[in-house]
């Protein structure tokens, strides 16, 4: 295991099985982690050059990592909000109720959803997770017309470019700002366990909450922790 304190922020290099039981209690969870992902859609030149694949996730971690790193987390949060595939769906909101929770679905409606490719039905237009709170959680987001259905961009044809990295599924910095923003009480603390690129330190820095998030490879880890020190030398320099 490494430890790196940037500012507010505490990131961990290792296996978040391990660590989760040495943290205090969070506020929220705000994650992303691997969906178990495998799609091999082939090659169309119908709307230009267009490859879907996707396998870079290890086979079994939903059921031998994701879970269980969840419900550690859980049991340390008052609230919530995890994206995942259809499939893991179920298992996290079983451990969110296990929790004390009440869990409820969310989805991230696609500004720019995928082209219809030949052979297939309908491209995907959204992204679903699942949110979940105790009684009592911070909820910040007090607009009439909020809804759990909402629509985000996306890092495509060089939109806010400068924060695109080498990451496969990196999210939307104003979605995961809304998010900690909403679920994250002023001056409390977010946990990611599968920190990835590090996309929710980085909204934590931003809106002055503290952040402890954890990846397990390096490759990854080096970026949050690049990505997060940028953004807190930012901060400072506009104090």
């Amino acid at each position: 295991m490494e430890k790196v304190t940037i500012g507010d922020a505490e990131l961990y290099l290792g296996d978040c099985l391990e660590i989760l039981p040495t943290l205090q209690g969070v506020d929220a969870v705000v994650s992303d982690p691997p969906y178990e992902l495998k799609m091999n859609c082939g090659t169309s030149k119908l709307y230009g050059t267009r490859v879907m694949q996707f396998d870079f996730d290890i086979p079994g971690v939903t059921r031998d990592t994701v879970l269980p790193a969840l419900d550690l987390a859980f049991e340390k949060a008052s609230s919530f909000h995890c994206f995942c595939d259809p499939e893991q769906f179920a298992g996290i909101a079983s451990i969110a109720r296990a929790n004390g929770m009440t869990p409820k679905p969310w989805a991230k409606l696609k500004a720019c959803p995928p082209p219809p490719m030949p052979g297939n039905w309908w491209p995907s237009a959204f992204e679903m997770a699942c949110y979940g709170y105790k009684p009592g959680a911070f909820f910040g987001d007090q607009s009439a017309k909020r809804r759990n259905a909402m629509t985000f961009d996306s890092y495509r044809h060089g939109i806010r470019a400068e924060e695109k990295v080498d990451h496969p599924t990196q999210k939307w910095l104003p979605m995961i700002e809304y998010i900690v923003s909403s679920i994250v009480p002023p001056s409390g603390v977010a946990c990611d366990p599968f920190m990835g690129s590090g996309t929710t330190g980085v909204a934590c820095i931003r809106l002055d909450r503290k952040f402890i998030g954890i990846e397990c490879e390096r490759k990854y880890f080096d970026i949050a922790c690049e990505r997060i020190e940028n953004e807190q030398r930012q901060a400072r320099l506009a104090i």
